[in-house]
């Protein structure tokens, strides 16, 4: 894969399809936020009693 955009990202134009606004992305933000909206629907579910969390496997040591 080519990495032109490394060698000169400040003058090298974005690939074909891709259109702005860019933006910088804050993934630690992004990722808590997720979280949050997922463990909500699965503590929906569980509240609804569509769903229990499986028992824990027991080993043999």
């Amino acid at each position: 894969m080519p990495v032109v955009h490394l060698e000169d990202p400040n003058h090298t134009p974005p690939p074909a399809g891709y259109q702005s606004p860019f933006y910088k992305a804050a993934r630690e933000t992004e990722m808590r936020a997720a979280h949050a909206h997922f463990q909500a629907r699965l503590d929906a579910e569980i509240a609804a009693g569509r769903w229990t969390p499986p028992e824990a496997a027991t080993v043999d040591a």
